[in-house]
């Protein structure tokens, strides 16, 4: 999937690798206990063009290295589709995919993965050792983390290509757990990825 996990509103802290593998890296009292609520964002990939582009240019350059061949791109409303240099800040692109018209584009423009998610799913789950994904709640507001399951499924629904989704998560670590950081409890997301064509 070509969505990540935030930190932050403005979407400059990643935590995710896209299939949400990396968790976040949270500082725990296991001595005493501890519960820490973090608001956490999603949203496509996305980045900035460095430098202007016009309508017939076929090479672009980004502000960090994204995309990968073959996937849809976004820019404005005109859709383009990877040719080559996925995985590096130069990509060559085809122009005006899906009947979209080639545009000029500004410097510092996002460029968004092109897809659109469906029926999405948020799930805590721990791979390693003692499954401890009941230490989390996850719901779609603060309040809402009052009333969650811990371990519990989050559906979050669906998401545009544009649109960023928020959630809450609440750890709640209990008084004599040996930890002060926990690192392998794990948001995985399910659901469908739908190119927008």
């Amino acid at each position: 999937m070509a969505i990540h996990l935030y930190l932050d509103a403005a979407l400059t802290q990643q935590i995710s690798e896209g299939d949400f593998s990396r968790p976040e890296a949270e500082s725990y009292n296991g001595t005493d206990g501890d519960i820490k609520d973090r608001q956490l964002y999603v949203a496509n990939e996305q980045t900035g063009l460095v430098s202007a582009i016009d309508a017939a240019q076929t090479s672009i350059a980004l502000a960090e290295p994204r995309f990968a061949d073959g996937e849809l791109i976004i820019i404005d409303g005109e859709q383009m589709l990877v040719e080559s240099g996925g995985g590096t800040a130069n990509l060559t692109v085809q122009r005006g995919v899906a009947n979209t018209v080639p545009a000029a584009h500004d410097v510092g423009t996002t460029i968004y993965s092109g897809y659109d998610y469906t029926g999405l799913v948020l799930d805590p789950i721990d791979e390693t050792g003692t499954d401890e994904a009941v230490w989390y709640r996850l719901a779609l507001t603060q309040a809402g983390l009052d009333t969650a399951t811990q371990g519990a499924p989050l559906n979050l629904g669906d998401k545009a290509f544009p649109q960023t989704l928020s959630f809450w998560r609440r750890c709640t670590v209990l008084p004599g757990t040996p930890v002060q950081n926990k690192l392998d409890i794990k948001l995985r997301l399910t659901g469908t990825e739908n190119p927008i064509l």
